[in-house]
């Protein structure tokens, strides 16, 4: 691998560097299903390594982005989406921190970050029409040989 693409991976992903890989609809966190929360995942061979970066979006606006390699538990970095600034918060190391608030095993809300970097973003009833989003880059689906993929 590069040393220079080693030192990249602390920033933020361009996507339009990646190729569309799926999306989740509902995303699971600590075995609750967040209804809206969406995520739509890209990929990028790196060397025999693939690197995933991940697009969370609630109700169609985009509220943080994690990336990592694929196969391995944790995320590498991951950065939080500022709606205020226009811009992302981070990157920071790790997995983002998300705390899903919920009463009667349905999660009503959820928090991202710590600090002065804490969002809390409400969930709604009913799935909103996704908002097309510059930022996204392409949308095709990979075509990425199935040898490459690692669960």
């Amino acid at each position: 691998m590069p040393a220079a693409f080693i030192v990249e991976i602390g920033k933020l992903p361009q996507l339009t560097d990646f190729s569309f890989h799926k999306t989740l609809l509902d995303v699971d966190f600590d075995g609750l299903p967040v209804t809206g929360l969406d995520a739509d995942f890209y990929r990028r061979p790196v060397g025999d390594r693939l690197l995933s970066v991940g697009v969370y979006r609630l109700a169609g606006a985009e509220t943080h982005r994690a990336w990592g390699w694929v196969g391995e538990p944790h995320c590498s970095w991951h950065a939080y989406w500022n709606p205020e600034a226009g811009r992302f918060d981070g990157p920071f190391p790790g997995c983002p921190e998300l705390r899903p608030l919920h009463a009667d095993g349905k999660v009503y809300a959820f928090e991202l970050g710590s600090g002065r970097l804490r969002r809390r973003h409400l969930v709604g009833a009913g799935r909103q029409a996704r908002v097309r989003d510059g930022r996204d880059g392409d949308r095709e689906a990979d075509r990425q040989p199935v040898a490459l993929e690692r669960v």
